[in-house]
């Protein structure tokens, strides 16, 4: 029995398919990652602007002037 031996990478390719990586079959599966990847996106910059939000602001220091001339001795 005569056995054949494949060679490894010799598929042809369709013509109108090579070169190129952008299709329409594409976009149509991958569609629902990137509506779902931009409302992650979304979600987490909603989320870290109420975090920014909820940190309290410094303290502003009285200047110099408003301060009394008294000392306080203990």
């Amino acid at each position: 029995m005569a056995t054949r031996h494949k060679q490894i990478g010799t598929k042809q390719t369709p013509e109108k398919n090579k070169g190129t990586y952008l299709t329409q079959e594409n976009w149509e599966v991958m569609k629902p990652f990137v509506h779902f990847a931009f409302k992650a996106i979304t979600v987490i910059g909603a989320t870290m602007f109420a975090i920014i939000k909820l940190i309290p602001k410094t303290i502003e220091h009285k200047p110099e002037e408003h301060k009394s001339g008294r000392v306080i001795k203990i």
